[in-house]
């Protein structure tokens, strides 16, 4: 296979030789002109004087006046004007988004030559239409007058007098922009094309460096290039190449040839081209569905490898007739990451974007952090926690600020910061930098390059302390790399927006963030050889024997997308402007020529469907497949993995020696006990019991943005404490507590002093609770005055304490004492009758059984709780023996109902009617050997810990998701 570029090349040595130099070439991008030198280099076998090479872009430029301007730059003039012309009030924020959307129709309107005075008619013009016949087509008057009758009809809605006043000052607009930018010497693309499309057509004079101009490779012409091309034709100065070879191509029936007739008969070649003779045997397609996007980065590895087997890749080291085209450009580093270690070189022509560096990601989340800078009530400037999180977490910050970073987080979360004060933050370099609020966009240029100024200082530092080869680039190098280029960036901007009265700083950062886009760092390499790793548009012109197009999906590639225009669709076809249908042919196009020479093509698509992606075939392969399958050797496949869902194992622990030494902790002597909650998690699931209690296992501890239910309960709890403190060992009486009910200044001090401890977690920072803290307050003094209410039925009562905290060591047997703590929310005694009380904030029953479903992994959750306050009784009944205990839980979502009843009650089987248990020790025979067994099975070193057969146990399990339930 001879490339085209080849043929090209070798047509004109032939003819021109050492005259060649004399000659300019016109690409559609730089790649082809390289290409393009080498394989006119191979040809000529000796040195000689290379022809100027150039884009068509580049040879618009240097036959033109004017300065390309920078996008920004050319934003803030189309603004300026604006101002002048339209609404002086309308911010640069808000004129942002269709400001973007004017340069882009301004562009089209220029490379295609529009008469913007027509385009922009007025609605109220309409009746002159018919004096413009000598300038309007019959097409370009009937899209006028269709649109703006369609538009009317209906009356007008606020967004049609929107528009419509907007369109009134399009023109005056256009015509302003276009005189501010001619007097700076600065233009759009667009403008600088019709600038010189414009002097074609008059027949002005250019001067014309070149002998002649060759145009190679085009295909999708504005009428502003064809202007320019025809003139040079016209004075025997162009000569054109069209790379037309492919059936595919020249088929009529397919979008890719919309532009070839017109082309060849405007633009006949000079010299006939050798045609490229196919071999007998059909290109092999093989299209491959992977179940993943970075999935068929990594099944890109098989594809080399294997044509490096097959002989496919004759070296390795040389790759440069096999290409990895990528419509995805998100997929390069994955790709880079996934090319075997036998492919020598590579070339990268796309350059890796600035927007993906991770200095770019500091910078958006300093974006994210100053947009949402508050003010507290005490004046103190704060930040909300996950911005200051996120920005500690960051690879370069922590590289930077050392132990303060860590130091910082684990401050904000020990103390429940939800916003974090300026005065929290540690005066470390580069933390005290970034933690400064910005109140003007004009301060942000020297703000973020301090920031780089100091990450750039601790990367060189850094790089000075770690032994790498000599000359050889280490990830700190190319950090490095991307702080300069994002250092150049900011400074670019702020030069850009130096005559800007005012933005917001919202605004700013989204106009850094766009810059930012359009960079790219270049990788080094040698352009002519090595694997080629390249987009879509840069594989123009180009042949390769080898290719692997990844993305092939439809709505990547082609890209489903249309340009955000302000000018409606029928104007734009009616006056011969871009629209999607131009897109699909322009793709089209780029897609059948890069196949059409190739022997090998390999194309992987994503099968996932999920959300918006259909996990569909592009439809360029299924044209292929049913249009021109007999021109090909297609294969279709899907890759497989060997991944099977195999039933979950169960999961035990062997209590070996080195586990029974950590159980044997909790025996008498040991430093640990053991607590009624987690005797549950062992009944519940002993495997539970092993990650929490053995290992010490838990969720991770994160900022809490709104009140938990532990952390509802502790506030609860502290609140009825702190009520009942004032009457330990006291007589209760119910005026007593109609007095507490009634004072509700009283109630709601209590409540902000355990929000302070609990939920703030600083005693000291009592404050009043406003928005979901206020509602979350006044449901528990709520539940704290219907407690009180209850409690009225059962005075008088004598208040022994609460919070009442026990640490006892109990013999199981003459080999087993265990060290067990509590703590008993409340004690009170009515009559003779001690009742231990336990609250809790959710709903539940006061009923069981028997005693041993207490101890049954099958029970469900209130029995858990009645074992709790059980057990409770039970370990105060050996400190206070004799006593009469009647145990006792306050369920707040039931305590609202009339029939509410605290007591813990036993339903025989025999009995009609619960019976209230009013002395508990009456079923401590019972109980005494239930917990013994249970102990005696929790340190017996025969009897593993497995997890439970009750799933409905693991629903709110912490490590569900380690066990696989």
């Amino acid at each position: 296979m001879k490339p085209f570029l080849y043929r090209v090349a070798d047509i004109f040595y032939s003819q021109f030789a050492n005259e060649l130099y004399k000659h300019t070439f016109v690409f559609p991008n730089k790649r082809a002109g390289v290409f393009f030198q080498k394989y006119l280099s191979e040809i000529a076998g000796k040195p000689i004087f290379s022809p100027d090479i150039v884009t068509i872009q580049e040879l618009f430029v240097g036959l033109s006046p004017y300065q390309t301007a920078d996008r920004i730059a050319l934003l803030t003039e189309l603004y300026r004007c604006y101002q002048q012309i339209g609404n002086a009030d309308e911010s640069f924020d808000d004129f942002l988004f269709w400001g973007e959307m004017l340069l882009n129709d301004f562009d089209d309107v220029d490379k295609y030559l529009i008469d913007a005075r027509q385009l922009f008619r007025n609605v109220r013009d309409l009746k002159s239409l018919e004096d413009d016949k000598s300038y309007l087509s019959a097409s370009q008057i009937e899209a006028i007058r269709r649109f703006w009758s369609n538009f009317m009809s209906g009356g007008l809605s606020d967004s049609k007098k929107k528009f419509q006043e907007t369109w009134q000052i399009l023109f005056e607009l256009y015509t302003s922009f276009r005189s501010a930018l001619e007097t700076k010497g600065w233009a759009y693309e667009g403008m600088t094309f019709r600038y010189v499309a414009e002097k074609a057509l008059a027949k002005d004079d250019f001067v014309l460096n070149a002998h002649s101009y060759v145009f190679v490779g085009l295909n999708a012409l504005t009428p502003s290039e064809i202007a320019l091309m025809e003139y040079l034709r016209n004075v025997g100065k162009a000569d054109f190449y069209w790379d037309y070879e492919s059936q595919m191509v020249n088929d009529p029936q397919n979008k890719a040839s919309f532009w070839i007739k017109d082309n060849l008969r405007r633009f006949p070649s000079r010299f006939e081209i050798e045609k490229n003779e196919r071999d007998c045997d059909k290109p092999i397609i093989e299209l491959i569905g992977v179940p993943s996007a970075v999935g068929q980065a990594k099944y890109v590895s098989q594809l080399l490898s294997q044509l490096i087997e097959t002989n496919a890749i004759t070296d390795p080291d040389e790759a440069i007739q096999t290409a990895v085209v990528l419509p995805d450009e998100n997929l390069l580093l994955p790709i880079l990451y996934s090319i075997p270690p036998e492919i020598g070189k590579i070339n990268v022509t796309m350059g890796y974007a600035m927007s993906h560096a991770s200095v770019a990601s500091l910078v958006n989340h300093i974006a994210d952090l100053q947009h949402n800078v508050r003010t507290s009530r005490d004046g103190e400037t704060v930040f909300y926690h996950r911005f200051v999180t996120a920005i500690l977490n960051h690879p370069l910050v922590k590289a930077s600020s050392k132990d303060e970073a860590e130091k910082l987080k684990n401050y904000i979360v020990a103390n429940n910061r939800v916003v974090v004060s300026l005065s929290d933050i540690p005066q470390q370099e580069l933390l005290r930098l970034i933690f400064k609020p910005i109140s003007d966009w004009r301060q942000i240029p020297g703000y973020l390059q301090l920031i780089m100024q100091t990450i750039y200082s601790s990367l060189t530092t850094e790089k000075l302390h770690i032994d790498e080869p000599k000359n050889d680039a280490s990830s700190i190098d190319l950090e490095r790399e991307f702080v300069v280029q994002y250092y150049k960036a900011i400074t670019r901007l702020s030069d850009t927006l130096k005559n800007v009265d005012s933005i917001s700083v919202d605004v700013y950062f989204r106009l850094l963030k766009r810059l930012a886009q359009g960079i790219s760092v270049s990788f080094s390499g040698e352009p002519l050889s090595g694997l080629q790793v390249m987009g879509v548009l840069e594989t123009r012109v180009l042949d390769f024997e080898n290719i692997i197009l990844l993305s092939m999906n439809e709505g990547v590639f082609p890209v489903k997308s249309s340009a955000n225009s302000f000018i409606p669709y029928t104007l734009r076809k009616g006056f011969g402007m871009p629209t999607y249908e131009h897109q699909d042919s322009t793709y089209a196009y780029h897609f059948y020529r890069m196949i059409g020479r190739a022997r090998r093509i390999f194309m992987l698509y994503d099968t996932r469907t999920e959300g918006l992606q259909t996990g569909e075939v592009s439809r360029y392969f299924t044209q292929l497949k049913f249009l021109y399958g007999d021109a090909f050797d297609i294969r279709e496949r899907v890759a497989t993995y060997n991944v099977f869902a195999s039933a979950m194992p169960s999961i035990s622990i062997e209590k070996t020696p080195s586990v029974m030494q950590k159980i044997d902790r909790f025996r008498a002597g040991g430093d640990l006990w053991l607590s009624a909650s987690q005797l549950n998690n062992y009944i519940n699931c002993s495997l539970q019991f092993y990650f929490s209690a053995i290992e010490g296992f838990s969720d991770e501890e994160v900022v809490s943005e709104k009140v938990e239910s532990d952390v509802f309960g502790s506030i609860f709890h502290r609140v009825m404490e702190q009520i009942y403190r004032r009457y330990e060992n006291q007589m209760v009486t119910p005026d007593a507590l109609s007095v507490i009910i009634k004072d509700d200044d009283y109630l709601n001090t209590l409540i902000e002093k355990a929000f302070a401890r609990y939920y703030f977690r600083d005693d000291a920072n009592v404050q009043p609770l406003v928005g979901e803290n206020y509602l979350i307050g006044e449901v528990i003094r709520s539940y704290v005055k219907q407690t009180l209410e209850v409690d009225k039925s059962f005075t008088p009562f004598r208040y022994i304490g609460s919070e009442y905290k026990f640490e006892t060591a109990y013999r199981v047997n003459d080999d087993l004492v265990v060290q067990f703590k509590g703590s008993i929310d409340r004690i009170d005694m009515q009559g003779d009758i001690y009742r231990i009380v336990d609250y809790k904030t959710g709903a539940g029953s006061t009923v069981f059984s028997e005693l041993p479903f207490l101890f049954d992994t099958s029970r469900n959750a209130d029995l858990s709780k009645i074992l709790q306050v059980f057990l409770y009784s039970f370990f105060y009944d050996r400190q206070f023996p004799g006593r009469k205990l009647s145990p006792a839980l306050y369920f707040m979502r039931s305590i609202y109902s009339e029939n509410f009843d605290p007591f813990i009650s036993l339903k025989a089987a025999s009995s009609s009617k619960p019976e209230r248990v009013s002395d508990a020790s009456v079923y401590f025979d019972e109980f005494t050997d239930l917990l013994n067994q249970c102990l005696s099975e929790m340190f017996n070193p025969d009897v593993p810990f497995k997890q439970t057969d009750n799933e409905k146990n693991c629903q709110y399990c912490s490590f569900k998701t380690l066990c696989g339930r």
